[in-house]
């Protein structure tokens, strides 16, 4: 009974709205539904935006839903208004920066998309299809699923923004799920200095510190693998690790 008690002051305000324009009604139909944008806003929470600040955004949806609905359409004010605050907050993100750069063309497409998503809902009273959205703008199939992809491009998440697990009420974040640090990482410019200084020796010593270090192979079996004495081996190793040593020093004090 409490929620047919409130469904049917909010035709009444909506309707002095209307009529009147007055913005007592507006506002106390702003704090009734105050509620469902915070419910539609707690959607976004773990695109690392204040909560505080995509409630602003929705509750100016919701203030452009209650100019908008025209209620001798038929649909109800709350199908209505869904679409609407959740376009606002998705163009918030939009006019927010992207994460990669989209084309002009296809960004016009998403905005063309979410207008006819919005009156698609209060002519037709429900979500509407892809097939209905493309007859509605004209767009093919096709391009009006390019379009909804376009959200995923909307912010890259911050590594500390928390989100829920489907299977756990506990609350985690990226960086509980990133692994020890990388030990090949951490070589990184090691590995660079170590390439440069190759480009010094000739490609017989290059074949001599690979089979040797990376290989593991012994002075004898390299002294097979190339045809030479094994003391040739070991004169080359010799002359191949001085002349890396001497390029890396100059390169770290350089």
């Amino acid at each position: 009974m409490g929620t047919k008690g409130k469904s049917d002051g909010t035709k009444e305000l909506l309707a002095l709205y209307r009529k009147s324009q007055d913005p007592e009604a507006a506002e106390r139909l702003v704090v009734d539904h105050l509620a469902l944008v915070k419910r539609l806003c707690w959607r976004f929470h773990s695109s690392g935006e204040p909560q505080e600040d995509l409630i602003q955004v929705g509750t100016i949806g919701l203030l452009k839903a209650i100019k908008k609905f025209d209620p001798e359409l038929g649909s109800s004010f709350i199908s209505f208004a869904v679409p609407v605050i959740v376009g606002e907050i998705k163009n918030y993100f939009r006019d927010h920066g992207w994460a990669v750069k989209v084309p002009r063309k296809l960004q016009s497409q998403k905005m063309a998309v979410d207008r006819a998503v919005v009156g698609l809902t209060q002519n037709l009273g429900h979500t509407p299809t892809v097939p209905e959205i493309a007859e509605d703008t004209g767009f093919s199939i096709e391009e009006v699923a390019e379009t909804f992809e376009v959200e995923r491009f909307g912010k890259p998440l911050s590594l500390d923004a928390q989100y829920e697990s489907d299977d756990s009420e506990d609350v985690s974040s990226i960086l509980d799920y990133m692994g020890v640090p990388d030990a090949d990482l951490e070589g990184l410019a090691d590995r660079v200095d170590l390439e440069l200084a190759l480009d010094g020796v000739d490609s017989r010593e290059q074949a001599i510190i690979y089979l040797k270090f990376y290989s593991g192979l012994s002075q004898s079996a390299i002294a097979k693998r190339l045809g030479i004495s094994q003391m040739h081996v070991s004169r080359l190793q010799r002359t191949a690790l001085n002349k890396l040593k001497s390029s890396l020093i100059k390169q770290s004090s350089a």
